[in-house]
């Protein structure tokens, strides 16, 4: 499989790219800077780099062309009532359907959520409060408006970090 993920040398990313990259698939890392990587994985044969902005149209659109499934990593989000967050998810979902409309197969897209996002239970962590309200609006877009018409799209969320692991459970809503 062909796996676009965009922030991946973000602390979300760079474990969805070790992942992919175990998992025997095929990885373009979308970044603002790739220096951020490790030395290590510069080399690797089943990974491409590319530098770009993930609310720039042109350099998605060029960077999904090939792609089976994108997973959104960057801008995980801020506690406030705005972040960047909200700007990237629509850059990819405009990429995402305009890619797929000159196309024949459809694009899987994986959106950074939060677990207050999803009707699971809380395990150990105690009480979850909503401090990234952009990811509600995330949800509202692709659920409600134009955002998740025509395309496949899931919801994922880091769910804890372990000494530096992260773990990330995939949630399907569609």
């Amino acid at each position: 499989m062909k796996v676009l993920i965009i922030g991946a040398a973000g602390r979300v990313g760079s474990a969805a790219l070790a992942a992919c990259l175990h998992k025997k698939h095929t990885v373009t890392a979308f970044l603002r800077n790739p220096s951020l990587l490790p030395p290590s994985l510069l080399s690797h044969p089943r990974l491409r780099i590319i530098q770009g902005e993930p609310t720039s149209h042109p350099a998605l659109v060029e960077a999904l062309r090939d792609q089976d499934s994108v997973i959104q990593a960057s801008v995980y989000g801020a506690p406030s009532s705005h972040s960047e967050s909200e700007n990237v998810v629509r850059s990819i979902i405009s990429a995402v359907k305009e890619v797929q409309a000159a196309r024949a197969r459809r694009i899987r897209l994986w959106v950074m959520s939060g677990q207050v996002m999803v009707d699971i239970p809380v395990e150990e962590e105690g009480e979850v409060y909503p401090i990234h309200p952009e990811h509600y609006r995330d949800y509202d877009f692709l659920r409600e408006g134009e955002g998740g018409k025509d395309v496949d799209w899931s919801l994922m969320y880091p769910k804890k970090v372990e000494g530096g692991e992260v773990r990330v459970l995939l949630y399907n809503i569609r």
